[in-house]
């Protein structure tokens, strides 16, 4: 049963979803290993292809359940053959792991002082999305019961089938909530479902210009998105 059946589909959302990597933050994976001249891949010399291929294996491995970060890099690392300092991993997250300067004014727009329910919809691990939520102070905007994380139900936005968007469409009205993403699959995937989508993608300085992760998404600027939430 949806909890949130909210306005009709013509009028104002009633409910707002961000996914959060390259949007609300920037991509953990993608950035620390893949970022030009700062990232992991770079700072250790490694060809970026074999580096893309580990970050991708690690990414399906570990973002459909609970682990631990430590657990994250030694499979990194027995992925790449060689050793992974620990106070470079420190290093990137300090660098590399950037919130979204128009973050917190898109997330308090989209709560309209508490009126509207907001929640994340996010293919992501456990342990990036509990630095994310501390570094944007989600538990400020967040609803509890409209986190739909990859990690936690074991299925992400790309599972045939019931995915992560399916599951949250059975607690959403979709045709009465916005759901703002980066990637055009996954914006194509909530379309057919009835979700109201806006595209929208946050690039840091230093995160890949090539957009061979990202699928190459632009999308509306922040202004244009804030217009769109507060419209």
């Amino acid at each position: 049963m949806n909890a949130y059946p909210g306005a009709a589909e013509a009028g104002s959302p009633a409910v707002i979803l961000f996914d959060l990597g390259n949007v609300l933050f920037s991509d953990p994976w993608e950035s620390l290993l893949l970022s030009p001249g700062a990232g992991l891949g770079d700072r250790l010399g490694l060809d970026r292809s074999a580096v893309l291929e580990a970050g991708r294996h690690c990414w399906s491995a570990f973002s459909v359940r609970e682990a631990d970060e430590a657990e994250y890099w030694s499979e990194l690392s027995r992925q790449l053959g060689c050793d992974i300092p620990a106070q470079l991993v420190k290093e990137l997250d300090e660098e590399l792991l950037v919130v979204n300067p128009a973050a917190g004014t898109l997330l308090a727009a989209a709560s309209a002082d508490g009126a509207r329910p907001v929640g994340i919809a996010s293919n992501n691990t456990s342990f990036w999305y509990a630095k994310q939520a501390e570094r944007l102070r989600l538990d400020r905007w967040i609803d509890p019961g409209l986190v739909f994380l990859s990690s936690g139900l074991g299925v992400s936005k790309s599972t045939p089938g019931r995915g992560l968007l399916e599951i949250a469409a059975e607690h959403v009205r979709p045709s009465a909530t916005l759901f703002v993403e980066d990637r055009g699959a996954n914006l194509a995937r909530a379309r057919a479902l009835g979700f109201r989508t806006v595209e929208y993608a946050f690039k840091p300085e230093s995160a890949d210009a090539s957009g061979e992760e990202s699928g190459g998404v632009s999308g509306v600027s922040a202004a244009e998105l804030l217009d769109t939430i507060t419209g």
